[in-house]
């Protein structure tokens, strides 16, 4: 008896585990074409997003991944995104979301979480990192360089929305854009 209740002691332990790897952190939005997870699981609209799921985009194709804090993650073609990290309390709308572009377009309309503490959504590419303080802003990356567009909102927008900025930083400096159209772009090395 006392075996059994270590295996089930075990097996639920195990389970545990596994359920906690498949933490859903948002939702697929819109599918245009092919767009897949890093276990070559066509997504369409509706489908979940984990904790760690890469997203791949084919050619002609792009998505949308909204992630439960109301970030909106917009995918263009022959892109790929990684979620390194994400944690909400929707309770107090803190957390933090950390995301790497492997390749690609990538358009972030900030969420809840950067608007309590800004610093706490980050962009990782190759050449740097993509610091936003509550904004829109999209960043192309190829093996090369970064590009980075502040799409807003700037400081007197009509909608009374707090004006947004991006950090762009890598190991020779960083620069901040903060009016909306700023544009930067930096390389590795």
């Amino acid at each position: 008896m006392k075996k059994v209740i270590i295996l089930i002691t075990i097996l639920l332990g195990i389970s545990n585990f596994s359920v906690a790897n498949e933490q859903v952190i948002g939702s697929i939005g819109l599918t245009v074409g092919t767009v897949k997870n890093q276990n070559g699981d066509v997504l369409k609209a509706g489908d979940p997003v984990y904790f760690g799921d890469q997203i791949v985009v084919d050619d002609q194709s792009k998505s949308q991944v909204l992630l439960l804090d109301e970030t909106v993650l917009t995918l263009g073609q022959k892109s790929s995104i990684t979620i390194d990290e994400f944690i909400y309390d929707p309770a107090n709308d803190t957390g933090k979301i950390v995301t790497s572009v492997i390749s690609g377009s990538l358009k972030v309309l900030s969420g809840k979480v950067s608007q309590g503490n800004p610093e706490d959504l980050v962009v990782k590419t190759a050449a740097g990192t993509i610091g936003t303080r509550g904004t829109e802003f999209q960043t192309i990356v190829d093996e090369e360089e970064s590009k980075v567009l502040l799409i807003g909102p700037g400081e007197n927008n009509t909608l009374g929305l707090r004006p947004g900025a991006v950090e762009v930083s890598n190991e020779l400096g960083s620069v901040i854009l903060d009016s909306p159209f700023a544009f930067t772009q930096f390389a590795a090395n």
